[in-house]
């Protein structure tokens, strides 16, 4: 009984978030390092992309467009950071948890939803 309790506050200790909650820190890094991400975005449409643990980032989008570019984590703001070699400034935005378990990407300012994060895969499934 007392190896189980221990082991439940080991796993409680590594901050599981709870629905509406924002990964921070290291759940953020686990999260997007080295995953590729499916989900439909509110521009774009169905989309994948990699985020390498090198720092680079792919996508694709169902409708043809295809980005690179840098990402990071903001340890400062907790958000997931992109610069985009399309585009001439960086963007920052937070990552949700969803009741059902599914995480949705949220603008770092304007608070609306880009991305609905349907699932992630570990390494580059693009």
């Amino acid at each position: 009984m007392k190896l189980k309790l221990a082991i439940f506050l080991i796993v409680l200790s590594f901050g599981s978030a709870n629905a509406g909650e924002r990964l921070k820190g290291d759940q953020l890094k686990e999260f997007w390092t080295d995953k590729t991400i499916t989900g439909e975005h509110n521009k774009m449409g169905a989309i994948k992309t990699y985020h390498s643990s090198d720092g680079t980032v792919h996508s694709k989008s169902s409708l043809g467009a295809v980005r690179n570019g840098k990402w990071w984590i903001d340890e400062s703001s907790n958000k997931k950071c992109i610069k985009w070699d399309h585009k001439n400034k960086k963007s920052c935005h937070y990552t949700e948890v969803n009741k059902d378990g599914t995480h949705t990407l949220v603008h770092g300012k304007k608070g609306k939803k880009l991305v609905e994060i349907k699932s992630t895969e570990e390494g580059n499934k693009l």
